[in-house]
């Protein structure tokens, strides 16, 4: 007896317009839910978030996850992908 081929599943995670610890903690939050059922954590592309718009130019007030956290560290324990993509 064979198991069907499984469809990956995904977590997508958009952070709410709360301060940067709500996100941080939402953020956690979504990956520990991803790895912890086995799903692809899908994250949203570069954007501005409340109170870390501190750059002259709009363009440098955008922010990803990327600069917060190592997620070269966290994909090796479970799949991560950008909204971008």
């Amino acid at each position: 007896l064979t198991q069907p081929p499984q469809e990956e599943k995904y977590v997508v995670f958009e952070p709410d317009r709360g301060g940067w610890n709500n996100i941080r903690m939402a953020a956690e939050t979504a990956m520990l839910f991803a790895h912890a059922t086995g799903r692809t954590l899908v994250l949203p592309p570069q954007e501005k978030w409340y109170l870390l718009d501190k750059g002259s130019h709009p363009d440098e007030n955008k922010a990803s996850f990327r600069m917060f956290f190592d997620l070269s560290k966290v994909s090796e324990a479970m799949k991560i992908i950008y909204m971008e993509q």
